[in-house]
């Protein structure tokens, strides 16, 4: 052992010439390496999705035809195109009712499968007088009103500004593009409400469907006055409903986020517990893996004690053993998971139907750190008793009488 060159050279010679135990290090670590890395990205995903969607609703309560809730949440979560209507006149009984500040209706039309793009958007149509929970977020993009012929994207659409976007046959002019925010308002087209009405009759022309009636909506956005609460007004709302012999479902925003986010907490909950389980046995296996190499290493050991080495030296030389493939394997898990699950996240928010938005750079760092932390403090942890064995006070005369 004449230098750190040396000893450096010694221990990658020591892995090289084990191919087989080397390799299977190297696929346990990268596992657990890719797990923590996967794990962590698509719960914090699914939380950036949700805190976006809480902000990006706007509405205290949204009132939608009864029977069309889960297309509601379909679009709201996935951007599942849905087409539905409901009679207008609740526009003006919502806003008459107790409690509320404000009333909005909005419009959804799906558009066709070969209308515009690979797949259906969904156009969401929204009343620029009253409006309060769509221009908001809209006008950062595009400041002043929308013509009758301008549309604005969501982050997932293909289209930019200054272009031309066709619609149901109809074309339109690309107005503004918004920032992803992992909601199915990325996959959305967004138009005054009198163009989705327009925008509509084209739906029923192509589809052969029945006629639209006369300014007809999907849904009502309502913001509340101070003092009342969601259920209070939401009650109001439904007596109105049932004077009018009409059938109507109120959906409220904070129940509804607020059911997502605690089956997502829950879900994390559970992911952190996997991982946690993952690094426990990752750990067990490579010390197991570790003492067994250790008691085939005992005559090495034994020659190398004789020719001068410290016990010391040999505890080095297993940690950088160890810690070279814990390394290596957690740079190509991390590596993996990135390759993976980064280009992949329309379709992971497609198949899980929730809100899903992907970390920024920094927080992609953070977590990939992480990762590669736990994942290589999973093998000089798991050498901790091959280390103390050779740490004995008689480990020279129990290496030399094979006693390891």
């Amino acid at each position: 052992m004449s230098g750190e060159k040396n000893f450096l050279s010694f221990a990658l010679g020591d892995l090289l010439r084990r191919p087989f135990r080397t390799v299977a290090l190297l696929f346990l670590v990268c596992a657990l390496s890719f797990g923590l890395f996967a794990g962590s990205l698509i719960s914090l995903s699914l939380q950036n999705g949700t805190d976006a969607l809480s902000k990006r609703l706007g509405a205290d309560l949204l009132v939608v035809p009864r029977g069309y809730e889960r297309r509601t949440q379909g679009i709201l979560l996935g951007g599942e195109p849905s087409t539905f209507y409901m009679d207008a006149a609740w526009t003006q009984r919502i806003a008459g009712a107790k409690g509320v500040r404000a009333a909005s209706p909005q419009l959804f039309v799906a558009t066709l499968n070969a209308d515009c793009c690979s797949s259906p958007v969904q156009i969401v149509g929204f009343d620029q007088k009253t409006d309060f929970t769509v221009g908001p977020w809209i006008g950062s993009a595009r400041p002043g009103p929308l013509s009758m012929d301008e549309i604005v994207i969501g982050g997932a659409v293909n289209g930019s500004v200054g272009g031309r976007f066709k619609l149901l046959g109809r074309s339109y002019a690309v107005a503004a593009k918004l920032d992803r925010t992992g909601t199915g308002f990325d996959s959305s087209v967004f138009m005054t409400l009198q163009a989705a009405r327009r925008a509509a009759v084209d739906y029923v022309k192509k589809t052969g469907g029945a006629e639209v009636p006369a300014g007809a909506v999907s849904s009502v956005a309502v913001s509340l006055r101070d003092g009342y609460s969601a259920g209070d007004v939401e009650d109001n709302i439904g007596g109105a409903a049932d004077a009018a012999h009409q059938k109507i479902s109120v959906i409220s925003a904070e129940k509804f986020v607020g059911s997502l986010s605690g089956s997502l907490r829950r879900t994390i909950g559970f992911a952190a517990a996997l991982c946690c389980l993952l690094w426990v046995l990752s750990v067990v296996v490579l010390a197991v893996v570790f003492s067994v190499a250790l008691n085939e290493r005992k005559r090495e050991f034994g020659l190398l004690r004789s020719l001068g080495a410290t016990k010391g030296k040999l505890v080095s030389l297993v940690l950088l053993e160890a810690g070279g493939v814990s390394l290596a394997g957690g740079i190509l898990g991390v590596g993996l998971g990135a390759l993976l699950l980064l280009p992949s996240g329309a379709f992971l928010q497609q198949s899980l139907n929730l809100p899903y938005l992907q970390p920024s750079a920094p927080q992609l760092a953070a977590l990939a750190a992480a990762s590669l932390v736990l994942a290589f403090a999973a093998g000089p942890v798991s050498t901790l008793a091959s280390v103390v064995r050779l740490c004995r006070d008689d480990a020279y005369l129990v290496i030399r009488e094979g006693g390891i």
